[in-house]
């Protein structure tokens, strides 16, 4: 959840939101116009820039930047943009202009725009090993600009559907089209994402082979794609392991803007050792140099998005906290708080107080915008008056959902710092426990005092010698992480299972 004051959102907007962005998500996952991969050995075709593209990406990158909390800086981003000109010089745009942007999300994402605009999130910068499966990263970016793939896939449509999918996250409680309360439910993790661009699989192929042709160009190990590759594979099936789900490397995700299946790792591989890569290539790894950029970076929520810890969501700059019923699971998508449990979904969000009676702005405002979208009864407002000392109001309404009637939970609370806070939930008629554990969400709201706000620090990377004796596991037990601490620190560091730690071998670890 960014930290920058929110718009004053309506929830009528967000329904005509989902409803008008139903087909377009849909026709995204849809089967994309297909074309021949390319034959082992032959040259993908680049294009020559247009200046339709460039300014194409010229007016879109404000939006991305908005969109992903903003670019992160500090020495990885120099160290990313090194990299970047680097890989740029070999190929036939070298002479164009080129950004490269870290973004300060900590979701495992990257992707291009037109006009040579190339991002890595902070959470795909951390999965990396070394500079040269970094590279591999932005050398396959690279390859969607050179080869005009953004532009073919109508690149300013699918941006504008980003910018507002926290948005329908909002609105499939409604009971907005099933079309999209399908889409949302296959994890509030996907709105933190943004679908930026979706490519066919032969785009993407050719991608991988552009990728890896410069950087083998640059001097880097070609095989380094490939390895990336398997490391998004690896968490892939960590964070299926976490939600309890099953894993299918063969499966093309449909949220995901470069689903690493096993295709793509084999025809890496077989572009890296035709390009001279894999065992024994004396190509440049430079893992010293990357372990040394990415020392002390942010991992996870920044301050500015707010952290979840375990059941708690702490907010240090806009200096408030509140607990998730017990059972729910908390999820930081970029203006949203999604909880979800077995007993329902509840959303958390804030706007510009505008002022006035806080049971008149639900009545007239929330109540009346859910009443032009769906069926409602009468509205009953609960004896909430403060919460957390704030002044506050809450109140049940009668709605027509896809499921029957349920009942809609509404809370405002007033921070008194121009702002308004609001939890929604849909909870079943007659079930007290699951309208008992909205309301214990709601009420757990609270302001934090300016020492709380300070010592409320975000994780961050620690590079460690392993020293005789260490084992993944006696390291992870230094971690933050509740469970799973094992798997988590062999994914982050590229360890397969059973694989031991050497001694002197350098280790990423999270910090608190």
């Amino acid at each position: 959840m960014s930290g920058r004051i929110f718009g004053s959102s309506r929830v009528a907007r967000a329904i005509l939101l989902a409803a008008a962005l139903a087909a377009p998500l849909a026709g995204c996952g849809g089967p994309a116009p297909q074309t021949a991969p390319l034959a082992p050995g032959a040259q993908p075709q680049v294009s020559p820039r247009t200046t339709q593209e460039q300014r194409l990406g010229d007016q879109t990158h404000p939006r991305i930047l908005a969109q992903y909390g903003g670019a992160y800086g500090g020495p990885i981003s120099d160290y990313v943009r090194t990299i970047g000109r680097r890989l740029a010089a070999v190929t036939p745009q070298a002479n164009a202009p080129w950004t490269f942007t870290v973004l300060d999300s900590p979701v495992v994402n990257a992707f291009a725009l037109p006009g040579g605009y190339v991002y890595v999130t902070r959470g795909l910068v951390a999965l990396a090993d070394d500079e040269a499966q970094l590279a591999g990263v932005v050398g396959h970016e690279i390859g969607h600009v050179t080869a005009a793939h953004s532009a073919q896939r109508q690149t300013q449509a699918a941006v504008a559907q980003a910018g507002v999918l926290a948005a329908v996250l909002g609105a499939a409680i409604l009971g907005a089209d099933r079309s999209v309360v399908d889409l949302l439910g296959q994890g509030a993790g996907a709105a933190a994402q943004g679908v930026v661009a979706s490519y066919s699989r032969s785009q993407e192929l050719e991608a991988d082979r552009l990728g890896v042709a410069y950087i083998a160009q640059a001097g880097y190990d070609p095989a380094a794609q490939a390895g990336f590759l398997r490391a998004m594979q690896a968490q892939d099936a960590l964070s299926a392991q976490l939600r309890g789900g099953s894993y299918d490397p063969n499966r093309v995700d449909f949220f995901a803007s470069h689903p690493a299946t096993a295709e793509r790792v084999r025809a890496a591989e077989g572009a890296a050792a035709l390009a001279g890569g894999g065992a024994g290539g004396a190509r440049a790894r430079n893992r010293d140099a990357f372990l040394a950029a990415i020392e002390g970076m942010v991992y996870g929520d920044s301050a500015a998005q707010g952290f979840v810890r375990g059941q708690s969501f702490i907010h240090p700059e806009l200096r408030f906290r509140f607990d998730a019923p017990s059972g729910f699971a908390i999820t930081n998508a970029a203006q949203q708080i999604v909880m979800q449990g077995r007993g329902g979904r509840i959303v958390f969000d804030g706007g510009r107080d505008p002022g006035g009676d806080l049971r008149a702005y639900i009545a007239e405002a929330w109540a009346a915008a859910l009443a032009q979208q769906t069926r409602t009864g009468q509205l009953q407002f609960r004896p909430t008056s403060r919460i957390g000392g704030m002044e506050a109001a809450a109140a049940l309404m009668p709605v027509q959902t896809q499921g029957g009637v349920a009942l809609a939970h509404m809370t405002v609370i007033r921070s008194g710092a121009g702002r308004l806070y609001r939890f929604f939930s849909v909870v079943p008629p007659n079930n007290p426990a699951a309208l008992a554990a909205v309301e214990r969400g709601a009420a757990s709201f609270r302001q934090l005092s300016a020492a709380e706000a300070r010592a409320a620090r975000p994780w961050r990377i620690d590079v460690v010698t392993a020293r005789p004796g260490d084992t993944p596991a006696s390291l992870a037990r230094r971690m933050p992480f509740d469970r799973a601490g094992e798997a988590r620190l062999r994914v982050l560091n590229g360890l397969a299972p059973g694989e031991p730690l050497r001694a002197g071998q350098k280790v990423k670890l999270v910090v608190e």
